[in-house]
């Protein structure tokens, strides 16, 4: 059989990555314990980490038609019709205007009557809203404020998105006396950046973008479809260029997310995925555990399956510490997915 790693979001289901490569490491600590009268050193096995780390293609779209774009100017809008999403979610209903100036003064309308009081979070990047939960809605709901076109940021030839997490160690005496010895880590702190490189731009003027400080909404579609796109809040952090004589010269443009001080926002940063998008269910799932600061399940398997004799594969909880996106004009859109391990493995 064919080797697999597969990942779970409740430990029951678990979905193959669409990778080629892929490793399981798990290491001790060494704990010194040398005495008098002894000519060698000596060494204790302490706590025990393992790791899976991996890669995850984007199959079935070649890497030209990924779409990077930011917002233009700013432009109102008044009293645009939201669609129930479910529960207490409403989205707007032109997906023309769907990425919101959250600078702008927003007014939420149920039957013409201003209810903005009632809205619990404003999602910027998808335009939706969320209504308190002991809140009834009568219909039908409207918004007014202002909304962002997209333009083409620089002209890219490739790309990388950092999408990585701090694994928290919270490991202690009775975690550790119960588990065997091993760590235990929880999803600490997040960032994203981008980096674009590609020909230069005069047009995008970097430069000028870099020192005004202004925020932007970035938008990312590897597949140019539409069906899984990530946005976010970034601000440019680095620009440069160069070039040989008789020579188009290069650019390569880095943006850093920027969160912003906002009580209402909803999140930062974002993905959003089609009914029917073809992007890997186990990639989603990596996705939603950076994303939501949750732990996946991993099985790491040799040959493919579980049950060989002897059991050659493992299984266990971890922290997604990195699910980074990069592209290029003639390379595959793909994923580097590091996992790390947090308690007990288990061979299956």
């Amino acid at each position: 059989m064919a080797k697999a790693i597969r990942v779970s979001s409740d430990g029951a289901t678990f979905y193959k990555l669409p990778g080629n490569t892929g490793s399981f490491s798990v290491d001790g600590d060494e704990i010194e314990d040398t005495i008098f009268g002894q000519s060698y050193r000596s060494n204790e096995a302490g706590l025990i980490s393992w790791a899976v780390s991996a890669n995850a293609l984007y199959k079935g779209f070649a890497g030209y038609l990924a779409k990077i774009l930011r917002t233009g100017t700013s432009t109102a809008m008044t009293d645009e019709a939201m669609t129930l999403e479910s529960g207490q979610i409403y989205r707007i209903t032109d997906t023309a205007k769907e990425i919101w100036n959250r600078k702008a003064t927003f007014v939420v309308e149920d039957n013409n009557v201003d209810v903005t009081e009632q809205v619990e979070w404003f999602d910027y990047l998808f335009g939706r809203i969320k209504f308190a939960d002991g809140y009834s809605v009568t219909g039908p709901v409207t918004v007014t404020g202002a909304y962002f076109p997209t333009t083409q940021l620089g002209r890219g030839q490739s790309y990388t998105l950092t999408m990585q997490a701090e694994a928290v160690d919270e490991t202690d005496y009775a975690t550790a006396q119960g588990n065997d010895g091993h760590y235990v880590y929880t999803p600490g702190l997040r960032t994203a950046a981008l980096e674009i490189q590609g020909v230069f731009n005069s047009t995008e003027d970097s430069k000028t973008k870099l020192t005004d400080r202004e925020e932007y909404v970035v938008e990312i579609d590897p597949a140019g479809d539409g069906k899984s796109i990530i946005r976010g809040f970034f601000k440019y952090v680095s620009a440069s260029q160069e070039g040989d004589v008789g020579a188009l010269e290069e650019e390569s443009i880095s943006l850093s997310l920027s969160v912003p001080d906002d009580d209402l926002l909803y999140r930062p940063i974002g993905w959003r995925h089609a009914p029917d998008t073809t992007l890997s269910q186990a990639v989603r799932i990596l996705i939603d555990g950076w994303i939501n600061e949750t732990r996946v399940h991993v099985q790491y398997l040799p040959s493919g399956t579980t049950g060989q004799s002897p059991l050659d594969g493992i299984q266990g909880e971890a922290v997604v510490t990195d699910i980074s996106l990069e592209g290029g004009l003639s390379d595959m859109n793909s994923f580097t997915v590091d996992l790390q391990g947090s308690g007990a493995y288990i061979k299956v």
